[in-house]
């Protein structure tokens, strides 16, 4: 039954596209129980990690409503349609190191920059701050590391609601799919031969962080975390990169009068362990890994070992990463090295989430 009405969707999807203008305007025009005033369509496509259509948060809206009032169909049917055909809003991140700075990253161990803050993810729901997408680029792309300092309160759900430029998702928990592509490599060597080209006894490798912004949190024109601060004429952001708080990585402050730190474990740490590099190995490796919400391996499983062999943390895959994550919220990435001589030499790193709306 629900295959067929994924079908139904799909020639939905089709006819989203081929309805004519004064329809689609109408449908946006409507009173989608959304308090806030009306959002400012976004129509512009979300930037793929592949081949397949991705539609825009006001695509799924627009085919939402038809499902609903043309057929009709139940609202929670139409949600179950959704997730059947994988139809969610879209966003990337990524950075290219050769492409942006003509060289790979190197995160080298026992050094002080053996926990190496990679890239972040825009926040979660959000394709826009304030209508502004360059703003979000910026803030997407920033490579400064969270300020160490505790989260003193979190934003008001309907905060990141009036920010997004279309009704936002009704599911207090709407991620759905969070994809990690990296390519990378490790030094190229080992000292001992058992384990070379598999993942086990590697010591470089990618760990996930979530951040959250700060309710309390103003910035300045002369906050160097704000990307306005070069420019005298900007106006402060609603989501300034200085109002980033750390959640993952922890943080901790040996005594009052010092300031807070990052606390890094030595090892990895399985819940986050996003992928291990191959042991020894010279040539690039591609990894890409899937975190979905339907993920159930317990940690202490047959199955979770499996994933330990495949250079993946044992207890990623229980699902309770993506089903964590609430609107507004940031994801991250950590590039990780242990150890004199073990080298985590990085390429690229891509964050693609998909949504429910």
């Amino acid at each position: 039954m629900l295959v067929e009405f994924a079908s139904l969707l799909l020639l939905s999807v089709v006819m989203a596209h081929i309805v004519p203008a004064m329809l689609i305007r109408r449908l946006r025009s409507m009173d989608l129980a959304d308090p806030d005033p009306e959002p400012t369509p976004n129509l512009e496509p979300t930037p793929g990690g592949d081949d397949r259509y991705n539609p825009t948060p006001m695509d799924v809206v627009v085919t939402r409503i038809m499902l609903i009032r043309s057929k009709p169909l139940p609202p929670d049917l139409v949600d179950s349609i959704f997730d059947l055909a994988e139809y969610w809003a879209h966003s990337t991140n990524a950075i290219n190191y050769h492409a942006e700075h003509r060289d790979h990253l190197r995160v080298v161990g026992s050094s002080e920059a053996e926990n190496q803050f990679l890239i972040r993810s825009y926040p979660l729901g959000l394709t826009g701050i304030d209508g502004d997408k360059n703003l979000a680029e910026e803030l997407a792309y920033d490579t400064n590391e969270a300020k160490p300092l505790p989260l003193s309160k979190e934003h008001e759900p309907k905060f990141s609601s009036r920010l997004a430029d279309y009704p936002t998702p009704r599911l207090a928990r709407p991620t759905r799919r969070v994809v990690f592509s990296i390519r990378s490599k490790d030094q190229g060597w080992t000292s001992g031969n058992s384990t070379r080209g598999s993942y086990d006894g590697s010591f470089t490798w990618f760990e996930a962080g979530l951040e959250r912004f700060d309710a309390d949190q103003d910035c300045d024109a002369k906050c160097t975390y704000d990307v306005r601060h070069e420019s005298l004429s900007s106006t402060a952001p609603s989501l300034p990169v200085c109002g980033l708080r750390p959640v993952h990585p922890s943080i901790q402050r040996d005594s009052p009068d010092q300031d807070y730190k990052y606390v890094h474990p030595l090892l990895q740490q399985d819940q986050f362990d996003i992928h291990r590099n191959k042991l020894a190995t010279r040539e690039w490796q591609d990894h890409v890994v899937v975190w979905s919400y339907l993920d159930d391996t317990e940690p202490d499983s047959e199955a979770s070992e499996a994933l330990d062999a495949e250079g993946r943390g044992r207890a990623t895959g229980d699902g309770s990463f993506v089903n964590s994550l609430r609107l507004g919220d940031v994801i991250t990435v950590w590039g990780k090295a242990r150890f004199p001589n073990w080298v985590n030499n990085i390429e690229s790193v891509k964050i693609d989430v998909y949504w429910a709306v």
